[in-house]
């Protein structure tokens, strides 16, 4: 039996310019993130940690987060823990000032061949162990999921794949690169597949036998990568796989609605939105209701802003449907007319339609000044 932590897509080095000054905070969360990492390895006295691709967000991180994740991998290797590394498609190979070509990372493996012609064996734990894995090149590694098939019965069989499984939650809308099928999983025979590519945790089974599981990242990169984020500890055995999941994430981010109709004021929506802050939390906030004018999204982030790591607004309120907007609508002035002529295209429009109207009426209100005169 051997004992596994499989992660994936840690994206070490990623850019957040949207996040101003504290992109580097972020950049530091994911590499507290990737300490927690090796520290649960330690802790839960893994023999193998496995990263299958997309350790690093480019093929040319910066030398101070190159230096922490050797620090960090030899802590592993001091301990008898063997790293396995896989690039992705963010640190691939292809270029000649890859990461991989220019560092070493002592200690660790780098599966780094375009094609499996044999898989890596090494001993674990008394066991027999071997590796199959390769670094994926558009020519060289054409057929390159054929070498992915076990080569005999002897020992544990481990792969490591960053691809894209067809059938997959996340499989319509991110790119398929290396796709593959659970047949092709299945057919291949191995004891555990660990994947990379897709940021969401997925066990795929088979027949109740566990074959693979994407971990997903282990912290958040961008909204939709929500609430808690995992890592696999995995045990594995001849015709037995146990996968447990592991938060590790240091940073939180959420995706929550707010109906503003509730909120006479900007003062009371400041207070119900800074009641949801947390230092470790980045918000995207819905902001939906009718309101009764176009709302300060500037002054709501003044407010606001500093409860959280990071808040952002998607303003959905409706204003058209508002007694202002109808006051409006009675006026001879520029906007009065406005307002008459978007009430004709309203009656008419489809939902996807209308809310760009309304979006469109917010904006050109703002403009107009929401109190001021507008007269023709």
């Amino acid at each position: 039996m051997i004992r596994i932590l499989h992660t994936a897509d840690l994206h070490l080095d990623a850019p957040f310019p949207v996040l101003g000054d504290r992109q580097a905070q972020r950049r530091e969360a994911f590499l507290k993130t990737f300490e927690r990492l090796v520290t649960l390895a330690i802790k839960s006295e893994v023999h193998l940690f496995l990263v299958a691709g997309d350790l690093f967000d480019s093929p040319r991180p910066s030398a101070a987060t190159v230096a922490k994740v050797q620090a960090g991998l030899k802590r592993l290797a001091d301990r008898g823990i063997v790293p396995v590394l896989l690039p992705g498609t963010h640190d691939n190979l292809v270029g000649a000032d890859s990461v991989y070509r220019r560092s070493e990372f002592p200690g660790a493996i780098l599966l780094d061949r375009p094609a499996i012609e044999e898989p890596l064996a090494l001993q674990v734990n008394g066991e027999r162990v071997f590796l199959y894995g390769f670094a994926y090149r558009t020519f060289a590694s054409q057929n390159a999921l054929e070498g992915m098939a076990r080569r005999s019965d002897e020992g544990i069989h481990i792969g490591l794949l960053h691809g894209s499984r067809q059938g997959s939650p996340e499989w319509e809308y991110r790119k398929k690169d290396l796709p593959f099928t659970v047949a092709e999983l299945r057919h291949w025979g191995l004891d555990y597949v660990a994947l990379g590519h897709y940021h969401g945790f997925d066990l795929i089974e088979d027949g109740g036998r566990t074959l693979a599981c994407y971990p997903g990242s282990p912290e958040g990169k961008r909204f939709g990568e929500n609430g808690p984020r995992c890592c696999a500890l995995v045990r594995v055995e001849k015709g037995q796989v146990e996968v447990e999941k592991a938060t590790v994430n240091s940073l939180v981010l959420e995706d929550r609605k707010l109906d503003l109709a509730g909120c006479e004021t900007l003062e009371q929506a400041a207070e119900v939105i800074c009641a949801m802050g947390r230092p470790d939390l980045l918000l995207r906030l819905r902001l939906t209701g009718i309101v009764e004018a176009p709302l300060d999204l500037a002054a709501l982030q003044a407010r606001c802003g500093g409860a959280f790591f990071h808040l952002e607004f998607d303003d959905r309120t409706r204003l058209f449907d508002s007694d202002f907007a109808r006051r409006i609508a009675q006026e001879e002035t520029v906007r009065g007319v406005f307002v008459r002529q978007l009430q004709q295209r309203m009656q008419l429009a489809g939902p996807e339609e209308r809310a760009v109207l309304e979006e469109a009426f917010r904006e050109v209100l703002v403009r107009f000044g929401a109190f001021g005169g507008g007269a023709a």
